[in-house]
Protein backbone atom coordinates (compact mmCIF):
# COMPACT_ATOMS: atom_id res chain seq x y z
CA UNK A 1 0.00 0.00 0.00
CA UNK A 2 1.49 3.13 -0.92
CA UNK A 3 0.69 6.10 1.78
CA UNK A 4 0.67 9.67 0.67
CA UNK A 5 1.59 12.84 2.32
CA UNK A 6 0.81 16.73 1.10
CA UNK A 7 2.56 18.83 4.27
CA UNK A 8 5.06 18.01 6.73
CA UNK A 9 4.93 20.00 9.39
CA UNK A 10 5.08 19.04 13.55
CA UNK A 11 1.58 16.13 12.60
CA UNK A 12 2.50 15.56 9.51
CA UNK A 13 6.41 14.70 10.19
CA UNK A 14 5.08 13.15 13.41
CA UNK A 15 2.78 10.92 11.60
CA UNK A 16 6.01 9.97 9.14
CA UNK A 17 8.05 9.65 11.49
CA UNK A 18 5.70 6.70 13.58
CA UNK A 19 4.82 5.14 10.63
CA UNK A 20 8.25 4.45 9.72
CA UNK A 21 9.07 3.34 13.08
CA UNK A 22 6.52 1.06 13.23
CA UNK A 23 6.23 -1.78 9.94
CA UNK A 24 5.83 0.79 7.07
CA UNK A 25 8.68 0.92 4.31
CA UNK A 26 9.99 4.38 3.73
CA UNK A 27 9.27 3.93 -0.33
CA UNK A 28 6.17 3.18 0.60
CA UNK A 29 5.34 6.79 1.71
CA UNK A 30 4.86 9.22 -0.99
CA UNK A 31 5.52 12.95 0.58
CA UNK A 32 4.94 16.35 -0.89
CA UNK A 33 5.58 18.94 1.44
CA UNK A 34 7.42 21.87 -0.38
CA UNK A 35 10.40 23.41 1.61
CA UNK A 36 10.94 20.52 4.21
CA UNK A 37 10.67 17.81 1.18
CA UNK A 38 14.43 17.32 1.52
CA UNK A 39 14.28 16.86 5.50
CA UNK A 40 11.70 14.66 5.18
CA UNK A 41 13.66 12.75 2.49
CA UNK A 42 17.06 12.82 4.69
CA UNK A 43 15.30 11.88 8.03
CA UNK A 44 12.99 8.77 6.71
CA UNK A 45 13.75 7.89 3.72
CA UNK A 46 10.60 8.74 2.16
CA UNK A 47 9.98 9.23 -1.29
CA UNK A 48 9.30 12.98 -2.59
CA UNK A 49 6.27 13.66 -4.82
CA UNK A 50 6.95 17.16 -7.02
CA UNK A 51 3.51 18.04 -6.49
CA UNK A 52 -0.19 17.62 -4.84
CA UNK A 53 -1.41 15.99 -8.06
CA UNK A 54 1.37 13.67 -8.01
CA UNK A 55 1.09 12.06 -4.30
CA UNK A 56 -2.72 11.62 -5.34
CA UNK A 57 -1.90 9.84 -8.60
CA UNK A 58 0.51 7.84 -6.73
CA UNK A 59 -1.11 6.90 -3.24
CA UNK A 60 -3.68 4.59 -1.95
CA UNK A 61 -3.84 6.70 1.20
CA UNK A 62 -4.05 10.31 0.80
CA UNK A 63 -2.67 12.25 4.40
CA UNK A 64 -4.17 16.22 3.82
CA UNK A 65 -1.81 17.44 6.64
CA UNK A 66 -1.71 21.09 5.84
CA UNK A 67 -2.84 23.90 7.97
CA UNK A 68 -6.16 25.05 7.53
CA UNK A 69 -5.89 28.37 5.52
CA UNK A 70 -4.33 25.98 2.74
CA UNK A 71 -6.66 23.29 2.40
CA UNK A 72 -9.02 24.90 -0.13
CA UNK A 73 -6.21 25.40 -2.81
CA UNK A 74 -4.66 22.01 -1.97
CA UNK A 75 -7.91 20.33 -2.65
CA UNK A 76 -8.48 22.12 -6.02
CA UNK A 77 -4.97 20.82 -6.50
CA UNK A 78 -5.65 17.27 -6.08
CA UNK A 79 -8.74 17.31 -7.81
CA UNK A 80 -6.68 18.25 -11.08
CA UNK A 81 -5.05 14.14 -10.52
CA UNK A 82 -5.65 12.34 -12.88
CA UNK A 83 -7.32 9.51 -11.38
CA UNK A 84 -9.95 12.32 -10.95
CA UNK A 85 -10.87 11.45 -14.70
CA UNK A 86 -11.23 7.87 -14.19
CA UNK A 87 -7.37 7.01 -14.97
CA UNK A 88 -5.74 4.38 -14.32
CA UNK A 89 -2.50 4.01 -11.96
CA UNK A 90 -0.33 4.85 -14.72
CA UNK A 91 -2.44 8.03 -15.77
CA UNK A 92 -4.24 6.46 -18.66
CA UNK A 93 -8.13 7.52 -18.64
CA UNK A 94 -10.63 4.49 -18.47
CA UNK A 95 -13.71 4.29 -20.94
CA UNK A 96 -16.64 4.68 -18.86
CA UNK A 97 -18.79 2.27 -20.20
CA UNK A 98 -16.17 -0.93 -20.54
CA UNK A 99 -17.34 -3.91 -18.46
CA UNK A 100 -13.64 -3.79 -17.06
CA UNK A 101 -13.76 -5.18 -13.35
CA UNK A 102 -10.43 -5.73 -12.50
CA UNK A 103 -9.13 -5.47 -8.70
CA UNK A 104 -6.84 -3.64 -7.43
CA UNK A 105 -4.67 -5.54 -5.20
CA UNK A 106 -2.96 -3.25 -2.31
CA UNK A 107 0.12 -4.93 -0.34
CA UNK A 108 -0.91 -3.14 2.58
CA UNK A 109 1.48 -6.26 4.39
CA UNK A 110 3.32 -3.06 6.73
CA UNK A 111 -0.75 -2.16 8.08
CA UNK A 112 -1.39 -6.03 9.04
CA UNK A 113 -4.13 -6.64 6.45
CA UNK A 114 -4.30 -7.18 2.08
CA UNK A 115 -6.92 -5.14 0.67
CA UNK A 116 -8.86 -5.92 -2.50
CA UNK A 117 -10.86 -3.43 -3.57
CA UNK A 118 -12.85 -3.72 -6.61
CA UNK A 119 -12.52 -1.19 -9.90
CA UNK A 120 -15.11 0.50 -11.22
CA UNK A 121 -16.06 4.13 -12.15
CA UNK A 122 -13.33 6.34 -9.86
CA UNK A 123 -12.05 3.30 -7.23
CA UNK A 124 -8.60 4.02 -8.20
CA UNK A 125 -9.30 7.24 -6.47
CA UNK A 126 -7.10 7.47 -3.36
CA UNK A 127 -8.80 7.88 0.65
CA UNK A 128 -8.43 10.82 1.66
CA UNK A 129 -7.48 11.24 5.52
CA UNK A 130 -8.05 15.18 6.72
CA UNK A 131 -6.60 16.25 9.83
CA UNK A 132 -8.14 20.19 9.74
CA UNK A 133 -10.48 21.16 12.29
CA UNK A 134 -13.81 22.70 11.02
CA UNK A 135 -13.31 21.09 7.69
CA UNK A 136 -16.04 18.67 7.19
CA UNK A 137 -16.21 15.92 4.79
CA UNK A 138 -19.09 17.27 2.82
CA UNK A 139 -16.95 20.62 2.26
CA UNK A 140 -14.13 18.38 0.96
CA UNK A 141 -16.04 16.48 -1.27
CA UNK A 142 -17.64 19.43 -2.66
CA UNK A 143 -14.57 20.00 -4.34
CA UNK A 144 -13.29 16.12 -4.70
CA UNK A 145 -16.78 15.45 -6.07
CA UNK A 146 -19.64 13.94 -4.21
CA UNK A 147 -17.86 10.43 -4.49
CA UNK A 148 -14.64 11.05 -2.74
CA UNK A 149 -13.33 8.13 0.08
CA UNK A 150 -12.84 11.00 3.06
CA UNK A 151 -11.89 10.31 6.47
CA UNK A 152 -12.08 13.13 8.70
CA UNK A 153 -9.88 12.86 11.32
CA UNK A 154 -8.89 15.35 14.63
CA UNK A 155 -5.79 14.22 16.52
CA UNK A 156 -4.79 16.11 19.65
CA UNK A 157 -1.22 16.64 20.54
CA UNK A 158 0.15 13.93 22.24
CA UNK A 159 -0.04 12.13 18.75
CA UNK A 160 2.92 13.98 18.01
CA UNK A 161 4.75 11.39 20.61
CA UNK A 162 2.28 7.99 19.65
CA UNK A 163 0.55 8.93 22.70
CA UNK A 164 -2.74 10.48 21.52
CA UNK A 165 -6.15 10.11 21.07
CA UNK A 166 -7.81 10.94 17.41
CA UNK A 167 -11.86 11.56 16.19
CA UNK A 168 -12.53 9.93 13.28
CA UNK A 169 -15.42 9.64 10.66
CA UNK A 170 -16.03 7.98 7.55
CA UNK A 171 -17.88 9.38 4.14
CA UNK A 172 -20.89 6.58 3.13
CA UNK A 173 -18.94 5.22 0.68
CA UNK A 174 -15.93 3.55 2.88
CA UNK A 175 -16.12 -0.19 3.00
CA UNK A 176 -14.79 -2.39 5.63
CA UNK A 177 -11.58 -2.94 4.46
CA UNK A 178 -11.33 0.96 3.74
CA UNK A 179 -11.49 1.60 7.19
CA UNK A 180 -9.85 -1.05 8.69
CA UNK A 181 -6.97 0.35 6.50
CA UNK A 182 -7.56 3.86 7.91
CA UNK A 183 -7.74 2.64 11.49
CA UNK A 184 -4.93 0.77 11.40
CA UNK A 185 -2.55 3.88 10.40
CA UNK A 186 -3.98 5.77 13.02
CA UNK A 187 -3.37 3.22 15.65
CA UNK A 188 0.34 4.32 15.14
CA UNK A 189 -0.46 7.31 16.23
CA UNK A 190 -2.52 6.20 19.48
CA UNK A 191 -6.30 5.58 20.41
CA UNK A 192 -8.95 6.46 17.75
CA UNK A 193 -12.43 6.69 18.42
CA UNK A 194 -15.40 6.85 15.31
CA UNK A 195 -18.03 10.07 16.17
CA UNK A 196 -20.33 11.78 14.24
CA UNK A 197 -19.24 14.68 13.13
CA UNK A 198 -21.27 16.91 14.74
CA UNK A 199 -19.54 15.55 17.96
CA UNK A 200 -15.86 16.64 16.73
CA UNK A 201 -16.81 19.74 18.83
CA UNK A 202 -16.95 18.26 22.20
CA UNK A 203 -13.87 16.10 21.30
CA UNK A 204 -11.97 19.26 20.77
CA UNK A 205 -12.84 20.54 24.16
CA UNK A 206 -12.35 17.26 26.26
CA UNK A 207 -9.23 15.95 24.08
CA UNK A 208 -7.74 18.34 21.41
CA UNK A 209 -7.35 21.43 24.04
CA UNK A 210 -7.32 18.63 26.72
CA UNK A 211 -3.23 18.78 26.70
CA UNK A 212 -3.40 22.54 27.41
CA UNK A 213 -5.66 21.99 30.76
CA UNK A 214 -3.21 19.57 31.90
CA UNK A 215 -0.03 22.06 31.15
CA UNK A 216 -1.45 24.16 33.20
CA UNK A 217 -2.77 22.24 35.80
CA UNK A 218 1.41 20.53 36.41
CA UNK A 219 2.48 23.93 36.13
CA UNK A 220 -0.20 25.30 39.15
CA UNK A 221 0.91 22.13 41.45
CA UNK A 222 4.89 22.67 40.64
CA UNK A 223 4.02 26.60 41.42
CA UNK A 224 2.64 24.94 44.57
CA UNK A 225 5.46 22.56 45.63
CA UNK A 226 7.99 25.59 44.73
CA UNK A 227 5.88 27.90 47.39
CA UNK A 228 6.64 24.80 49.77
CA UNK A 229 10.29 24.82 49.39
CA UNK A 230 10.70 21.86 46.61
CA UNK A 231 12.87 22.57 43.64
CA UNK A 232 11.28 23.32 40.27
CA UNK A 233 13.20 20.66 38.21
CA UNK A 234 12.18 17.92 40.75
CA UNK A 235 8.91 19.30 41.44
CA UNK A 236 8.02 19.24 37.45
CA UNK A 237 9.19 15.69 37.10
CA UNK A 238 7.18 14.61 40.08
CA UNK A 239 4.01 15.71 38.83
CA UNK A 240 4.66 14.67 35.58
CA UNK A 241 5.04 11.29 36.50
CA UNK A 242 2.20 11.41 38.88
CA UNK A 243 -0.01 12.38 36.33
CA UNK A 244 0.71 10.12 33.87
CA UNK A 245 0.01 6.92 36.42
CA UNK A 246 -2.96 8.61 37.65
CA UNK A 247 -4.17 8.63 33.88
CA UNK A 248 -3.05 4.84 33.62
CA UNK A 249 -5.06 3.85 36.73
CA UNK A 250 -8.39 5.86 35.36
CA UNK A 251 -8.22 3.77 31.85
CA UNK A 252 -7.35 0.55 33.94
CA UNK A 253 -10.41 1.00 36.42
CA UNK A 254 -12.95 2.33 33.22
CA UNK A 255 -12.15 -1.02 31.84
CA UNK A 256 -13.48 -3.23 34.90
CA UNK A 257 -16.53 -0.63 35.09
CA UNK A 258 -15.01 1.30 38.36
CA UNK A 259 -15.77 4.98 38.22
CA UNK A 260 -13.22 7.62 38.82
CA UNK A 261 -14.92 9.13 41.54
CA UNK A 262 -14.46 5.94 43.36
CA UNK A 263 -10.78 6.30 43.12
CA UNK A 264 -10.84 10.08 44.56
CA UNK A 265 -12.92 8.06 48.03
CA UNK A 266 -10.02 5.64 48.18
CA UNK A 267 -7.36 8.42 48.03
CA UNK A 268 -9.26 10.79 50.56
CA UNK A 269 -8.91 9.09 54.12
CA UNK A 270 -11.09 10.37 56.72
CA UNK A 271 -9.63 13.45 58.41
CA UNK A 272 -6.80 13.11 55.80
CA UNK A 273 -4.68 16.23 53.94
CA UNK A 274 -6.31 14.48 50.36
CA UNK A 275 -9.71 15.75 51.50
CA UNK A 276 -8.05 18.77 53.00
CA UNK A 277 -6.89 19.58 49.55
CA UNK A 278 -10.39 18.41 47.66
CA UNK A 279 -12.12 20.93 50.08
CA UNK A 280 -10.16 23.61 48.55
CA UNK A 281 -10.83 22.65 45.40
CA UNK A 282 -13.93 22.19 45.65
CA UNK A 283 -14.52 25.74 47.12
CA UNK A 284 -12.71 26.83 44.34
CA UNK A 285 -15.05 25.97 41.97
CA UNK A 286 -12.37 23.53 40.72
CA UNK A 287 -14.77 21.02 38.65
CA UNK A 288 -17.41 23.66 37.49
CA UNK A 289 -14.81 26.09 36.57
CA UNK A 290 -13.95 22.50 34.47
CA UNK A 291 -17.09 22.25 32.82
CA UNK A 292 -17.50 25.61 32.03
CA UNK A 293 -14.19 25.44 30.23
CA UNK A 294 -15.18 22.07 28.55
CA UNK A 295 -18.55 24.17 27.17
CA UNK A 296 -16.77 27.27 26.20
CA UNK A 297 -14.41 25.35 23.93
CA UNK A 298 -17.06 23.12 22.42
CA UNK A 299 -19.64 26.67 21.40
CA UNK A 300 -16.20 27.86 20.13
CA UNK A 301 -15.39 24.40 17.95
CA UNK A 302 -18.48 24.32 16.45
CA UNK A 303 -18.24 27.75 15.06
Amino acid sequence: MKIGFIGGGNMGSAMIGALVAGSVRPDEILVFARSKNEALRAKFGVRIAASEKEVANGADIVVIAVKPASYESVLKEISQAGKFNGADDFGVVNDKNSDDTKTRKFDASGLGSNLTVPRGENASQPIFITVAPNFSIQMVREVLGADAKVARTMPNMPSLIGEGVTAVNFSSNFTADDRAAVMKILSYFGKSYELAEDKFAVFTAIAGSLPAYIFMFIEALADGAVLEGLGREKAYAIVCEAVAGSAKMATAALKEGKHPARLKDEVCSPGGTTIEAVRVLENAKFRAAIIEAVSAATRKAGK
